[in-house]
């Protein structure tokens, strides 16, 4: 990689080139790791659609959810790399703005 000039300024770091994008997004929450959970709550008010997760040490994870949207629940059970279904909850759907 060739030396920068001294006169100019630092050259922005370049980003890898894009992936196809994916109609699949995960998003994680290490903070919720290892927490004890005490309670979860669906609220499907028009004004604060959410889940909230209160863990044992009095604190909360709140996901926002856009009213627009439906909410599906499932508790599964992992063995081996594969999932087993053990309970589904029929889709929730808030009302809309």
């Amino acid at each position: 990689m060739p030396k920068q000039s001294p006169n100019k300024p630092a050259q922005k770091a370049r980003r890898s080139p894009r992936r196809k994008a994916s109609s699949v997004r995960l998003v994680e929450f290490p903070q919720a790791r290892g927490r004890i959970v005490e309670r979860v709550e669906l609220s499907a008010d028009s004004d604060f659609p959410c889940v909230s997760i209160r863990f044992t040490d009095n604190t909360d994870l709140t996901v926002v959810i856009n009213p627009w949207l439906a909410f599906r629940a499932a508790y599964s059970s992992w063995k081996a790399g594969k999932q087993k279904v053990l309970k589904r909850w029929p889709v929730f759907r808030s009302v809309g703005i």
